[in-house]
């Protein structure tokens, strides 16, 4: 047989590139690029007082043996260790938000947790959605648009660092209002 090529044909090569290209393109779409995407540095909110009339009404006050655990939370963040929220997890038959730590950092305090789509249509989630308030009633809000879609059952990590030192109260709100979703938590 002269003339014959060892190795796959052209057509071969054609069908393993674009299987592999639609495994690639398939996998993006079902996986957010989560450190991409709702990784964010926070500044405080021009509408500092709006956002606080539209936060409706405060949380509870803890009662006293939670109070303290709390106040040593503080102190912990205060020395430069990582602390878990007092409120860690909040959720609603559409999104579940889980605060894994906070740690106060160079550039702030560092938030960071994971955002799960709980519902059965796909969500998106934008870091505008994310408001904190401190102890002070400053408001602090992103300053980006980026969003992670999230299919049902999908979730993604969030990295966000508030310009906050030394903080002894902190409030998370976080509203879709797209996916009538309003969850808050007392993380400080």
């Amino acid at each position: 047989m002269i003339g014959q090529k060892n190795g796959p044909s052209p057509i071969v090569w054609g069908l393993i590139i674009g299987i592999g290209l639609i495994f690639l393109v398939s996998a993006r779409a079902c996986t957010p690029d989560s450190k991409a995407v709702l990784r964010s540095r926070f500044a405080e909110s021009g509408a500092t007082q709006i956002a606080q009339q539209a936060a409706g009404t405060p949380i509870i006050p803890l009662p006293a043996p939670i109070q303290s655990v709390g106040e040593t939370a503080v102190a912990k963040l205060q020395g430069g260790q990582a602390v878990v929220p007092e409120a860690a997890v909040a959720s609603d038959t559409t999104l579940r938000v889980n605060i894994t730590s906070l740690q106060q950092v160079d550039g702030g305090l560092q938030v960071k947790g994971q955002v799960t789509n709980v519902g059965k249509q796909p969500l998106r989630v934008p870091l505008a959605a994310f408001r904190f308030t401190d102890q002070s009633g400053t408001v602090y809000a992103s300053q980006g648009d980026a969003a992670a879609t999230l299919p049902p059952g999908g979730s993604t990590n969030l990295d966000l660092t508030l310009p906050i030192k030394n903080p002894s109260s902190l409030q998370m709100v976080v509203e879709i209002a797209d996916a009538n979703v309003r969850l808050e938590l007392k993380l400080l």
